[in-house]
């Protein structure tokens, strides 16, 4: 026998032996470290927040929207639309939002927001301003 044949053999033994024992181990590790790491759960945590949020600010367009056609549009054609008709048409819509957004993404909001009041406020009035450029 050559020196490359026992070479090659040994390399064999060595190949079909040990490196699935190896791989083995290797693979056990990487599982326990991704089972000790939080990026899964933070991943599925983030994205379940996101989605609190989207649903929130679509009860937040749909509201501004329903105050829109049900109260701002008659009070424009009859020209009645006034300062203070904007302050009611905007409780309005802060009352019909506070009552279709979970109490789930109202608690999500308000962790990540520090406010869910002023985070509602800020997003009726740039709601508002969304449903004015979407008549025109």
């Amino acid at each position: 026998m050559e020196f490359t044949e026992v070479l090659n053999y040994c390399l064999y033994v060595v190949l079909t032996v040990i490196l699935p024992v190896v791989a083995k181990y290797v693979v056990d590790f990487a599982k326990t470290k991704i089972k000790e790491s939080n990026f899964i759960e933070e991943t599925v945590k983030n994205e379940y927040v996101s989605s609190l949020v989207q649903d929130a600010l679509s009860s937040v367009m749909d509201a501004v929207l329903y105050v829109n056609q049900t109260f701002v549009d008659t009070l424009k054609e009859n020209g009645e639309f006034t300062q203070s008709a904007w302050a009611e048409a905007k409780q309005k819509a802060y009352h019909a939002a506070l009552l279709t957004i979970s109490e789930e993404s109202k608690k999500a909001i308000d962790e990540l927001y520090g406010s869910f009041d002023k985070w509602l406020q800020l997003k009726i009035e740039s709601s508002v301003n969304k449903a004015k450029k979407q008549q025109r």
